[in-house]
């Protein structure tokens, strides 16, 4: 998509997120001056059935009408056009240039009442204009509030009117996963839960924001009275009682005891200013001295999001008796309780990043029945959770994060050994998911068969969003408790990197399924990876492109801020300048603010660039595919195992056709394996090359633990010349740097026989 013009006036520029039926884009208006940015939301579904089609026609048509309408509030981005292509449908709406509030509420971080006072009052005005519609938001949270760079004002985004139109859709279709409440976890209002919205739960989110702002507590971590189900915060911080009122009233757990409208609220909060003896402008509370502005972290650009609306009937509720018993549960669940496994000293905002199964990590909305389950271990009602876990488990067999909770459920007090996985669960959860699919069918696999001499196998999850600050900080946590025996992670090599030294620090064994630079090699005894070096698929990559290309120039695009990408480039230029004879002519920088992707491409071409080499990391994969874009097939492509994703093949489509990439050989001799089938009856679906090497660190500290139930020992263990255990598909030894060494294929991006999507192909299998 990236490149296309659109009604011959709309031309895509960057990818901003995708999901469900469709993605959404920055795209330019070139039929006006400037080419001014926009926002486009395309969505598409396969469905050759008349009816369907002619039902999301007139549902996409009502809805931008909805928008049209609300786009006349100065706090809402305008509706530009809405249009049809291919029976294909798109909105296309006003760019808003700023940044999302939830840049602003930082854990720890406390607005003032004032602050607070204004943050409300600002909002609440466009929601009363917004409910004057007839529509209900649905999804008020930090993320959906931006502030405007010009003037600093809250903008209203991110409707959900495609949303909306996907539910309706999935279940037309029988797609049963995308048929689910709209709302966001600690944002969504009990009867939210239960798919029955109104007015009122828009203003029990704000309220909710209003509440985390003033405390600097997440939402999650606010407990509840176990009677009525309150939020319960007021001993968190001294507030002025009416404030305190008005909030407490917002976020009623029962919706006939709120505020029914923002109106109303907006009525009551206005009354509270009145009385504040110097009123503060917009910009004063926003800047003023010691506002949370000061210290919040810079920008690298601004930040954009999409507005989708829906307009919503009202639905009046019956039997309220039965509902509200069933909305007390409904809302419970999306509560997430502190975790107790951890050591005490473990700070409250690293523990929300840790699960033996008290909270759910994985993003996206959880099923209410997961939900429950997480409630039930964190209050010991181990029994309970299982019989609720394994209800989750027949209802989608693919989850890892759910069999890892249910077998730790089933384990519940007893005696274990306990392990930890680490992935990056917000910013790469498909490769993330790979991971923890390889760590849980380890996990299931030998605590079925009796456990560990005897014993059996409890795994921790912790996620680090790919930061390594957050992952010193995880590992830290795991190295104070001293039962946490091995690691599986980290989920990349900057993580890996920082912390492979705090692990050493505790004497606690850490195994990397993924990470692969060249640093890592020898940088700590207490470091192992079942992950090649970056040096054995530079040199394959650079001898293809040598022998079989006939090619000797190349351009590497890379990020100069990520160890894996660094050490990716730099073995790639090695390969070529020592061994094929062949020399790097260009080094382009994904991660440079001016960074243009058609004029680097046009300048690599002009220095006598023959092949392109991408190695980017995970934070500019998005660039790396506008690199795709920008070639348009001139050059060939080369690629590292990161580009190894579905979203190299949905996004970059024809122009990434051809790129050959070097992944794990698994991946060609996964099909047949033994392996293979017992994940695809586990899991109800083939795993990939990622499965396996997670799959391949757990039976290596399993088989550690067979030997010895110590830190130390276990790290003897691995790294004894005579260690060796059964993998997936390979045997497990380490060499003394703690590598492994593993064979590699090429793969390549190829047409499947409809030539309208794309998959990745082993070369030898290539005729």
């Amino acid at each position: 998509m990236l490149g296309r013009l659109l009604s011959s006036r709309y031309r895509i520029v960057r990818v901003l997120g995708s999901g469900g039926f469709g993605h959404t884009y920055v795209t330019q208006d070139t039929q006006r001056p400037g080419h001014p940015l926009c926002v486009l939301k395309h969505l598409s579904f396969a469905s050759h059935n008349t009816a369907i089609l002619q039902q999301a026609r007139r549902m996409f048509l009502s809805e931008a009408e909805t928008l049209e309408k609300l786009g006349e509030h100065d706090q809402i981005p305008r509706l530009l056009a809405y249009f049809e292509e291919d029976e294909e449908f798109y909105l296309v709406q006003e760019f808003v240039e700023g940044h999302p509030l939830s840049d602003e509420l930082l854990p720890g971080k406390k607005l003032s009442e004032d602050q607070v006072i204004l943050l409300l009052e600002d909002v609440l005005s466009v929601l009363e204009f917004v409910h004057a519609q007839n529509v209900i938001h649905r999804d008020i949270k930090p993320d959906n509030l931006m502030r405007r760079d010009r003037d600093q004002k809250l903008v209203l985004i991110d409707f959900g009117a495609v949303k909306n139109i996907e539910h309706t859709i999935a279940e037309a279709t029988g797609i049963t996963e995308m048929s689910m409440p709209v709302y966001t976890s600690g944002y969504g209002a009990s009867e939210q839960c239960l798919g029955k919205p109104r007015f009122s739960s828009d203003v029990y989110a704000l309220g909710v924001i209003g509440i985390q702002a003033l405390t600097g507590a997440r939402p999650i971590q606010l407990p509840q009275d176990p009677n009525t189900c309150e939020l319960v915060w007021r001993d968190l911080i001294d507030v002025r009682q009416d404030l305190a009122a008005v909030l407490e009233k917002m976020t009623k757990f029962h919706f006939s005891q709120r505020y029914q409208t923002a109106a109303d609220a907006l009525q009551q909060l206005q009354a509270l200013e009145n009385q504040t003896k110097v009123p503060l402008s917009r910009f004063d509370a926003v800047r003023g001295a010691g506002s949370l502005y000061q210290d919040a972290p810079s920008l690298r650009q601004p930040r954009h999001r999409f507005l989708d609306g829906t307009s919503m009937p009202l639905t009046i509720a019956t039997g309220i008796g039965a509902a509200v018993s069933l909305a007390i549960a409904a809302w419970a669940i999306t509560r997430t309780l502190t975790p107790t496994t951890l050591s005490t000293t473990t700070p409250a905002p690293i523990q929300n990043q840790i699960s033996f199964g008290e909270k759910i990590l994985t993003p996206g909305t959880v099923s209410p029945l997961k939900q429950e389950a997480a409630e039930q271990i964190a209050a010991g009602n181990f029994g309970q959770a299982t019989t609720l876990l394994e209800k989750v488990r027949r209802a989608d067999r693919a989850d890892p994060e759910t069999l890892i909770y249910l077998n730790n459920a089933q384990i519940g007090p007893q005696k274990s050994y306990t392990i930890a996985v680490v992935v990056p669960l917000s910013t790469q959860p498909s490769s993330s998911e790979e991971v923890l699919q390889g760590v849980a069918q380890a996990q299931n696999q030998v605590n079925q068969s009796g456990g560990i001499n005897g014993v059996r196998l409890k795994v921790a999850i912790a996620t680090d969003n790919s930061n390594p600050e957050v992952a010193k900080q995880v590992a830290k946590a795991f190295v104070d408790d001293p039962t946490v025996l091995g690691v599986i992670g980290h989920g990349t090599s900057d993580t890996t990197l920082a912390a492979a030294k705090i692990y050493e620090s505790g004497e606690l064994v850490a195994i990397s399924p993924v990470s692969s630079a060249v640093a890592l090699s020898g940088f700590s005894p207490y470091m192992f990876r079942t992950m090649p070096s970056d040096q054995l698929p530079a040199k394959q990559l650079g001898s293809y492109m040598v022998r079989q290309l006939k090619k000797r120039k190349a351009v590497v695009f890379f990020n100069s801020t990520s160890a894996y990408s660094k050490s990716l480039k730099d073995e790639f230029s090695k390969a070529l300048f020592y061994g094929d004879q062949g020399k790097v002519v260009e080094e382009i920088d994904l991660s440079k603010p001016d960074f243009n992707p058609v004029a680097s491409v046009d300048r690599a071409i002009q220095k006598g660039a023959q092949v392109i080499m991408l190695a980017p990391n995970n934070d500019f994969f998005d660039r790396a595919l506008l690199v795709i874009s920008a070639n348009q097939n001139r050059l060939p492509l080369l690629a590292g195992d990161a580009l190894y994703s579905t979203k190299t093949l949905q996004i970059g489509g024809r122009a990434a056709a051809g790129m050959v990439l070097s992944v794990p050989s698994y991946q060609g001799e996964l099909s047949k394996s033994a392996f293979q089938k017992q994940a695809k009856t586990l899991w109800g679906r083939s795993v990939r090359w990622r499965t396996v090497l997670a799959y391949d660190a757990t039976e290596a500290l399993i088989g550690a633990l067979q030997r010895t139930s110590t830190r130390k020992g276990i790290q003897r263990s691995l790294a004894s010349p005579d260690f060796s255990v059964m993998g997936a598909i390979h045997p497990v030894k380490f060499s003394e740097s703690g590598d492994r060494t593993i064979d590699l294929e090429l793969v390549k991006v190829m047409a499947v026989r409809s030539g309208k999507q794309y998959e990745f192909r082993a070369l030898s299998k290539q005729k």
